[in-house]
């Protein structure tokens, strides 16, 4: 499995992708995942239309990638903000949940930033299912729902 660098050319992948997305408010084993769609109505975020896209593509702070298996099929996305010496993790997500590609994901996560010079990671989170995840991953909740993280160099 690997990141591959989503480029200006992607957006119709991304889209397709990103409207895969499903949050977990749930705890570990409880089924209750809420599609995008739901995500979108309740806190106005919305997938980004093409010249958005286009717009953010251009600025070099912002890292978005596709999480692909070895057959090349996308089975997850993250998005990246750089700011200095810090990683905010703007999107995260796999489309197949309880497997460990979570995991897996957030350990290319961490050598891309490694390999950047970046050791603080910072993410916000409202929902209890991937709050678990996230402390599971060594982040400390810092305030209502925004955690946080030192990597090692």
């Amino acid at each position: 499995m690997y990141l591959s660098t989503i480029t200006e050319n992607d957006y119709r992948e991304y889209r397709k992708n990103l409207s895969k997305v499903e949050y977990s408010f749930a705890r570990r084993g409880e089924i209750f995942p809420v599609p995008m769609k739901q995500i979108c109505e309740a806190t106005n975020f919305t997938i980004l239309k093409k010249w958005e896209f286009l717009e953010v593509m251009k600025n070099p702070k912002y890292a978005f990638y596709f999480y692909k298996n070895d057959e090349g099929e996308t089975i997850g996305i993250v998005i990246l903000k750089f700011t200095g010496k810090t990683c905010t993790i703007a999107e995260f997500s796999v489309f197949e949940h309880l497997k460990g590609l979570g995991t897996k994901l957030y350990e290319e996560v961490t050598n891309l930033c490694r390999e950047q010079g970046v050791y603080e990671l910072v993410l916000w989170c409202p929902f209890n299912g991937s709050k678990e995840f996230w402390k599971k991953m060594g982040f400390y909740e810092k305030s209502d729902s925004f955690f946080y993280k030192r990597i090692s160099k």
